[in-house]
């Protein structure tokens, strides 16, 4: 079997992103779907994806090693120096043969991975709101579609960074002991503060923190800096999670070995795929790290992350956009994405197990 093209679709969704399609053809009929979406600059990542087309035509696409070390290592390519936008068209290639592979060979991909042919990983959703009162009625929103894990960004909307006033920190007080009066101490809680505190601000946030048990404080300062968030790690008990936004095993080893995260957090698109993600994984299990992928993407990217998280010994918890976000998320697939007790289902099914209904994705494809 040999690939014959690699082909990309736009798809536009109702949270501001495009989904970010790449297809990899073969000799024999057979294709793969992987993501490479990156928000608001998804034309940018499929020209990437044209410009790698021609280093992948003609290869073996069971070779999903040596294809990612192609792209990514060559001269010709990326030269280990592309940045995210090359790693998310990188994603997308990667992803598409994973997916290839598990139709050839009739498996899911999180058996090819090691894993279970079917699983169920734990999800959780966003709230929101610019009162106390909205707040919590967005926290009780949600919890009643079906998930028991919410995140936020309270801290975020009280300062942007990179200092916080005192009242700013009684705000967030204010709002946190709100929210667990109303919703219990036992569901779990999440802040993301998008890194925009520095170090002494993000661990003044993170102490305050620590009576409300959050189960991780989600990039508090700066991707750049790992040395900063071992800083903050080392001054809370509140965990600390990071960062979505590195693109490599190396650039996670830095924080694994600076003592910087209690949770890794790679974006199966950002990092490069299937195939790095399973690597940043092993060397987070080697640092007793847990690993809670980032994901705001559609249903491919959804579960290429999601049968990574059902084969590894180190998964904690996934990011996932609640169906009334796109509530016509589920009518575009063939199978819909099931959630149940706050997992998403991974199924047994060939690949990665998301097939669409082109007619009815018609409309939400851009031209």
């Amino acid at each position: 079997m040999r690939i014959t093209d690699v082909t990309v679709q736009l798809v536009q969704s109702d949270c501001g992103r495009k989904w970010t399609h790449v297809r990899i053809h073969t000799d024999e009929g057979l294709t793969g779907i992987g993501e490479g979406t990156y928000s608001h600059k998804e034309t940018v990542v499929a020209s990437m994806v044209e410009a790698l087309r021609p280093h992948v035509i003609g290869k073996d696409p069971f070779d999903a090693e040596g294809i990612y070390r192609d792209l990514y290592a060559s001269g010709r390519t990326g030269y280990r120096t592309g940045g995210v936008m090359f790693t998310s068209a990188i994603s997308g290639i990667d992803q598409a043969l994973w997916d290839l592979k598990g139709k050839a060979l009739n498996a899911p991909v999180c058996a090819l991975l090691g894993g279970p042919r079917s699983a169920k990983v734990p999800v959780y959703s966003h709230f929101g709101g610019r009162t106390v009162e909205a707040l919590v009625e967005s926290a009780q929103r949600v919890l009643a579609e079906g998930f028991n894990a919410l995140k936020s960004g309270i801290s975020i909307f009280e300062a942007h960074g990179p200092k916080i006033t005192r009242q700013q920190l009684r705000n967030i007080d204010e709002r946190y002991a709100a929210l667990r009066k109303a919703i219990g101490e036992d569901i779990p809680l999440m802040d993301d503060p998008h890194a925009y505190f520095d170090p002494p601000t993000a661990l003044e946030i993170a102490r305050l923190l620590e009576p409300y048990r959050l189960l991780f404080f989600e990039e508090p300062t700066i991707p750049e800096d790992p040395e900063g968030y071992a800083r903050i790690r080392q001054g809370t008990s509140t965990p600390i999670a990071g960062s979505e936004r590195l693109t490599s095993k190396h650039r996670f080893n830095d924080f694994f070995r600076a003592g910087a995260l209690d949770v890794a957090q790679p974006d199966i698109v950002y990092i490069g795929g299937i195939t790095e993600m399973k690597k940043v994984a092993a060397l987070a299990e080697a640092y007793q790290v847990v690993i809670a992928p980032h994901n705001t993407k559609g249903p491919v990217g959804i579960m290429a992350a999601a049968h990574v998280m059902a084969a590894i010994p180190n998964p904690l918890i996934q990011e996932f956009i609640s169906p009334s976000r796109i509530p016509w998320r589920d009518d575009v697939l063939k199978h819909p994405l099931v959630i149940e007790d706050s997992c998403l289902v991974v199924p047994d099914r060939p690949g990665l197990g998301i097939e669409f209904d082109e007619e009815a994705l018609k409309s939400h494809v851009v031209s």
